[in-house]
């Protein structure tokens, strides 16, 4: 993958479905509730939704397509789609999963478990609509929390994880407070389980030109993103404390990485 940045192998080293998501009946806040369809719903967290139906219909075309590869400089089908396909394996998860456009494109096989986690219950039933998978799971939950997978059964220990423009879009979290959520995806990984996502940076990458200025402007004025200080030097060092190899490209301003090998604590 051609890139303006990159780090070797380190050794040492969306927005965001429906059937599956019901009500919590019966459950406390923040205590995993089984669903007599297989699904796991997590206590919703308390934040609005940002991503409305509206938004989500237009948000493949507009933002994966136009402001991807003309405000950020990374076209999605490029460089993303591809590395979130090769990478797929037996039993996925996808992070944040917005219109349910890489788990709708992937050709993800029927044979792969599949579950999709995002904090916003809409975002899931679009997503899992696209995926044509009527036996995904959907989980709401706080991706800045511990996950709620036990870890007990196989279903909850994932060999492939995804999450891709995710990390701009934590509000009120400081950079270095963000890379918690890969020490809470690597505890529900098996170990040998590989981690791949990007995200847009606001810090040390190339300068904006006036569309991405444009753009960067409107999402930090209505709460989209919250990256200002997001750089790929702190998500990197993130990275590598949770898992023993970690590869990492910034193409235009977005952030990309690879993470397998879950380091034992």
């Amino acid at each position: 993958m051609p890139s303006s940045h990159a780090t070797s192998i380190i050794t040492d080293t969306k927005p965001s479905l429906v059937s599956t998501v019901t009500s919590r009946s019966g459950s406390e806040a923040g205590t995993p509730h089984k669903e007599a369809n297989g699904s796991v719903v997590d206590g919703k967290p308390e934040t609005p939704t940002i991503y409305t139906p509206l938004r989500l219909l237009i948000y493949d075309i507009w933002v994966l397509g136009i402001v991807s590869t003309f405000a950020w400089g990374c076209s999605v089908a490029s460089y993303l789609l591809p590395l979130f396909r090769v990478n797929i394996r037996s039993n996925h998860l996808d992070i944040g999963v917005g219109t349910g456009y890489y788990t709708s494109k992937a050709g993800i096989p029927s044979s792969t478990r599949l579950t999709l986690l995002d904090n916003e219950s809409g975002a899931l039933e679009l997503a899992k609509r696209r995926s044509h998978r009527p036996d995904a799971r959907g989980v709401v939950a706080d991706v800045l929390k511990p996950l709620p997978f036990s870890g007990e059964e196989e279903a909850d220990k994932f060999d492939s994880v995804s999450m891709y423009f995710l990390l701009h879009c934590l509000r009120c979290a400081t950079p270095e407070e963000k890379c918690i959520v890969f020490e809470n995806v690597a505890r529900c990984m098996a170990p040998d389980g590989v981690l791949t996502g990007a995200n847009i940076l606001g810090k040390g990458v190339r300068r904006d030109n006036w569309f991405a200025r444009f753009i960067r402007r409107g999402c930090l004025n209505h709460g989209v993103f919250d990256n200002r200080d997001d750089t790929a030097w702190v998500f990197e060092e993130g990275l590598r404390r949770c898992f023993a190899e970690v590869e990492t490209w910034v193409v235009g301003s977005v952030f990309i990485f690879k993470a397998q090998g879950v380091k034992k604590r």
